[in-house]
């Protein structure tokens, strides 16, 4: 399936996560570049000096990033200032941990 992508807006994502490590965390916030739709995506293996360099990072259109994280399509429409931990058990998603609620919560709740 084909995606509009203007639709979407670019993400910004750690190029860890293109080079196959798992997603880890989240969040959304508000762009001043209207061709990006606020979601920036970190893998389980960036820490504070690999964020801290914008060269580790790529901005993904939405068939790119649907390609690698299908589940992101349903996590797409939740609000400015989602902040997200995924959760995993033996390297398979179970859930989402809500930094701002601090508690676990399932994608009906995300995206209300």
């Amino acid at each position: 399936m084909k995606y509009h992508n203007d639709y979407y807006g670019g993400f910004i994502v750690s190029k860890n996560i293109i080079n196959g490590e798992r997603i880890k965390y989240t969040f959304r916030e508000k762009s001043q570049i209207r061709q990006l739709n606020g979601w920036t995506l970190y893998s389980d293996v960036d820490d504070d000096n690999y964020v801290n360099d914008s060269d580790n990072f790529m901005i993904l259109s939405a068939e790119s990033l649907f390609q690698i994280c299908p589940v992101f399509k349903e996590l797409y429409e939740a609000p400015y200032g989602t902040d997200l931990c995924w959760i995993y058990k033996q390297d398979l998603l179970v859930g989402f941990f809500d930094l701002n609620a601090e508690k676990e919560v399932n994608i009906d709740e995300i995206v209300r």
